[in-house]
């Protein structure tokens, strides 16, 4: 069923079968309010407390806004100036522009599509939600630059996964190295230090496990798998057998950001991932490092994002 509803003080669409409960935000970009595992009542995704969204303009600090639920990082995660012709010194809004934009909105039987044009780069982003099986939904993703100009970007899913004590992160073979972001301790180094995945010793000697979530502790830790994904997918268990499964194609979503938040961040416990086109949040440092993605003149770029959950 895909119907119109509200949430909070927001337009929303629903997108359900009898598993699951998609909640989008059409004047929010499309942001996934709720995922809802509906024999348990399960909320998988963050949410945050009242009755009213938070809301800020655009260009707007993210944090500043709801910060919940899933949302997409596009056309880069942290403000910055864009440095190509003919773009060269246009500022890039913080957590990009998408997340902040009305959409165009078209609801069939069983879809929801969704389209957002680009307000400093001249871009045409759409997504279209739709199960494809009993515990499937996928978001297919197109953007089309019309420009006669290569366009630097960089997409993230910015997926707020509810977490525990207990809860395990599973990748892709072959995520065994891992680059540091940020981390408001620096217990996992300064930004671009590289550390073992998934087990290291961290800076004050600790040796630990970085696939598994702890204790609350007060810290907040983002980092990249260095190298590109062998095969797009990674999966997230609770300690009562809950699991989410995100996909995604690795030639068009070759990397993959997580962020460890054990109350660090906005009092938050909860685990971020991150599926994303390049690394390190800014298509300038992307582009230094060698990582990072361009939409062609007159042309596209299309990829994927599943979201299943499953429970024995």
């Amino acid at each position: 069923m895909v119907y119109e509803t509200i949430y909070k003080d927001q337009k929303a669409v629903t997108v359900e079968n009898e598993a699951l409960r998609f909640l989008f935000l059409p004047d929010t970009g499309a942001s996934i309010a709720s995922i809802l595992w509906k024999s348990e009542n399960k909320e998988m995704l963050i949410q945050r407390p009242g009755p009213n969204y938070r809301r800020v303009a655009f260009d707007g600090s993210y944090v500043d806004a709801e910060c919940s639920g899933m949302d997409d990082m596009f056309p880069t995660i942290d403000a910055c100036h864009y440095e190509r012709f003919p773009w060269n010194g246009v500022r890039l809004a913080d957590h990009g522009e998408v997340w902040n934009l009305s959409c165009n909105t078209e609801l069939t039987s069983t879809s929801a599509s969704f389209t957002v044009h680009g307000v400093r780069l001249p871009y045409i982003f759409s997504k279209k939600a739709e199960f494809r099986d009993d515990f499937t939904l996928r978001l297919e993703y197109n953007v089309e630059n019309p420009t006669p100009f290569d366009m630097d970007f960089i997409w993230a899913g910015h997926i707020m996964l509810r977490a525990e004590p207990g809860v395990q992160l599973q990748v892709p073979e072959g995520c065994k190295a891992a680059q540091a972001v940020f981390s408001n301790t620096g217990w996992i180094g300064a930004y671009a230090d590289e550390f073992s995945y998934p087990a290291f010793e961290d800076a004050r000697g600790v040796l630990r496990d970085m696939s598994r979530m702890g204790e609350a502790d007060g810290s907040c830790e983002k980092f990249y798998f260095k190298e590109k994904l062998i095969k797009g997918g990674c999966s997230v268990s609770y300690p009562d057998g809950l699991r989410i499964n995100i996909g995604f194609p690795a030639d068009r979503v070759p990397y993959l950001g997580i962020l460890r938040n054990l109350g660090g961040f906005m009092s938050i416990y909860n685990l971020f991932v991150e599926p994303c086109t390049a690394p390190f949040d800014r298509p300038d440092i992307a582009r230094q490092m060698g990582k990072c993605s361009v939409i062609p003149a007159h042309s596209s770029y299309g990829w994927h994002l599943d979201f299943s959950v499953t429970k024995p």
